[in-house]
């Protein structure tokens, strides 16, 4: 796996990459990550994963919020290098490539050692264009011209190519020879065990009274809707709304809350997986104010649902897709005061007409297991090798 970004650092892309890695080893797969000098190695980690890294020929780089940086350029220079001594050493059945730069990374290696064998499948978590704009990059029409022909080019590199959104999938096929991109759901991350134990939860919901408490959980940056969320939280407070609110992620040094709704939020960065845990344990409602229109995954939205939270986020391919239909008419907002709307609907929804909407919402949730994305991926796996050992005899007795 080529992963051209500072891994593990806690956030919804490495989340993809940990469990997909370890759904893949759970099956006897042997996985090696390719990842940049910086990131943590996760808890847990399966016997059958090992993680490379580049070396830290750019030591002063610590970046590990979501975002382009040219500096990326260079480590994604170092990561081709390492991922080509890797592959002549280890002569690897498949490159399976992250995100944009992953898959440009992977087909250059493919081209250049002696790993020709190869399959090459890409696995993008968003469009590149429409997120480097999204962080204020590719401003000039001329730039954004160029990028978007280099996006185009990247997808059509891959002999397959699996999406975290379904938002993805006609634009994929529109660059793509033929429309063979894949829909590869998230799933929950929090397991079984740990979201059922009783857990005491922490001061993180200030029990100070009955009110209800509204979580968010995810980055805080532009393109993961930290902005609108503000503007829905002051919403509810110049509404009266009674609830309380944590907003939990990072990276802190990025958050700047709006005085009006300072007193009204519990902020609680870094986040990890087990403080994850707790926030959903003492909260009633879990909010993602993603725009649908990034065509972005939406992992949090899983956990909320899974977690047994009711759950309210903006209209999106991915939002609908983990929701479906049903569940999207009521959950679903399409700007700002529906989504208010619908959080006063849920405070004031009756006890029993609470329980059975959120049994419904894990009844969905429990549908997207990522073993069941390693099958997919298996499939896939097993089928591009054949096709490519099927070349080879054919090249051979030609």
């Amino acid at each position: 796996m080529i992963a051209p970004t500072p891994f593990y650092s806690g956030r919804g892309t490495h989340m993809r990459i940990f469990y997909e890695a370890t759904a893949l080893a759970e099956r006897g797969h042997h996985v090696m990550i390719a990842t940049y000098h910086i990131g943590d190695n996760p808890d847990g980690l399966h016997p059958n994963i090992t993680i490379k890294r580049i070396n830290r020929l750019l030591f002063w780089y610590t970046k590990r919020s979501s975002g382009p940086n040219w500096q990326k350029i260079i480590l994604d220079l170092l990561l081709f290098f390492k991922v080509m001594r890797i592959s002549i050493r280890k002569s690897p059945d498949v490159l399976h490539c992250h995100l944009h730069e992953g898959i440009m990374i992977g087909w250059m290696v493919k081209k250049t050692s002696l790993c020709r064998n190869s399959c090459l499948i890409g696995d993008l978590h968003g469009p590149l264009v429409a997120e480097m704009r999204a962080h204020g990059y590719l401003r000039f029409h001329p730039v954004q011209k160029f990028f978007k022909w280099i996006e185009k080019t990247i997808h059509r590199m891959p002999c397959r190519v699996f999406l975290s959104s379904p938002g993805l999938k006609p634009h994929m096929d529109e660059d793509r020879k033929t429309p063979d991109a894949t829909v590869l759901p998230d799933a929950p991350t929090l397991a079984d065990d740990k979201i059922s134990e009783a857990m005491t939860a922490p001061d993180y919901s200030r029990h100070t009274d009955d009110m209800p408490c509204v979580v968010y959980t995810g980055g805080f940056t532009p393109d993961k809707g930290i902005d609108t969320l503000f503007e829905v939280i002051a919403s509810t407070i110049q509404n009266g709304l009674s609830c309380r609110w944590i907003v939990a992620g990072g990276p802190a040094r990025l958050l700047q809350l709006p005085t009006a709704i300072e007193k009204s939020v519990t902020v609680i960065s870094p986040l990890n997986k087990h403080q994850l845990v707790d926030i959903l344990k003492c909260a009633d409602i879990g909010c993602e104010p993603k725009d649908g229109a990034t065509f972005q995954g939406s992992g949090k939205l899983l956990n909320y649902m899974y977690a047994g939270l009711l759950t309210v986020c903006f209209d999106g391919p991915a939002q609908r897709f983990y929701l479906g239909e049903k569940l999207a008419s009521v959950l679903i907002a399409k700007d700002i005061k529906q989504f208010c709307d619908i959080l006063s609907y849920l405070i004031q929804m009756p006890p029993d007409e609470k329980a059975m909407l959120k049994n419904r919402i894990l009844q969905r949730a429990k549908q997207f297991t990522w073993e069941q994305s390693a099958r997919q991926l298996e499939h896939c796996y097993l089928e591009q090798w054949g096709k490519e050992r099927k070349r080879k005899s054919v090249k051979s007795a030609l």
